[in-house]
């Protein structure tokens, strides 16, 4: 399982610290834009400063965020190497350095950026985060899980530290550690897109592991199936599909597979779902439509045996 690369966090410092002048301050003016999200202004307004202070970490910082969010990496790559030979303590000046590596493509470079990172400020969480993240996408997957420990431990309520902490664990085949640390990462983002990337993980997860008989069918998986087929053929192709789509944007944010609960409610179905059940309507839905389409959810043997017992509905 890969590990997405961790983006520069938002949260990062942006605040210039600059002298107050009567007029004009190019450089307050700069950071206003920043945190308005007007990039490509307060850029063009920190080249001005820039032109004056070639030197200032504070300037050198903002400016090689802005230019590394615009994509501007080579322009961004150059202001933070300047940055570190200016001030080679600027933990996240490296951080941001690393970052604009990693996009360019130079992940040897980002996590050797990275790794000095954390070597002048091992308490700080952004640089063990992201030296996990570059790690992982580098094969180094039992040193990014170091790292990523690290980092939940000294911020353990960081959604995203869990997250991937989570997949590098599954990743190396600590799958409970791995589950352990999803289900972090969904209570800590309530809700939000790393929940949802945690819940379809951990659907990932519960559907490897449903338990099977002897003929390597789940029982309670064919009953829903069955069900499920019964279901879709009993309404026009219209509705069917209808139905099929509105149960697959259920469980694009996740589906506990082997959860009891009924949560889940569908138009035109009175009763609601379980997450098996729903999974079930998703897969024989997709396969009555696109024959052999792979849904993702390891249900191929309960259909066909459920197709074989009601082959007309």
């Amino acid at each position: 399982m890969s590990v997405s690369e961790v983006a520069l966090s938002r949260s990062a410092p942006v605040a210039l610290k600059v002298s107050l002048a009567p007029g004009f301050n190019p450089a307050d003016a700069a950071i206003e834009k920043l945190k308005r999200g007007q990039l490509r202004d307060g850029a063009q307004l920190l080249e001005l400063v820039r032109a004056r202070r070639p030197d200032s970490p504070e300037m050198l910082f903002n400016l090689g965020v802005a230019l590394s969010e615009l994509g501007e990496l080579t322009r961004a790559i150059e202001v933070l190497s300047h940055l570190v030979e200016v001030e080679p303590n600027h933990v996240h000046g490296r951080v941001a350095l690393r970052v604009a590596l990693g996009r360019s493509g130079d992940n040897a470079s980002a996590a050797d950026a990275l790794a000095t990172a954390v070597e002048l400020a091992p308490a700080d969480t952004w640089a063990e985060k992201n030296l996990g993240g570059i790690l992982a996408r580098l094969g180094r997957s039992y040193e990014a899980r170091g790292d990523l420990e690290t980092a939940v431990q000294l911020a353990p309520q960081d959604a995203q530290a869990w997250l991937l902490l989570g997949n590098i664990c599954v990743s190396v085949g600590a799958v409970d550690a791995g589950r352990r640390a999803l289900k972090q990462a969904r209570t800590f983002d309530p809700p939000g897109p790393i929940r949802d990337r945690a819940e379809l993980a951990l659907n990932q997860l519960t559907a490897d592991t449903l338990q099977r008989n002897a003929d390597g069918l789940n029982p309670e998986a064919l009953d829903a199936m069955i069900a499920a087929l019964k279901r879709l053929r009993s309404t026009t192709p219209e509705a069917r599909n209808q139905l099929t789509l509105q149960a697959a944007l259920i469980g694009q944010k996740g589906l506990r597979l082997q959860d009891d609960a009924r949560i889940h409610r569908l138009d035109r179905i009175p009763e609601p779902l379980t997450g098996l059940e729903v999974a079930c309507l998703i897969h024989a839905g997709v396969q009555i439509a696109l024959p052999g389409a792979d849904t993702g959810f390891p249900l191929s043997a309960e259909f066909q045996v459920a197709l074989s017992l009601h082959p007309n509905g």
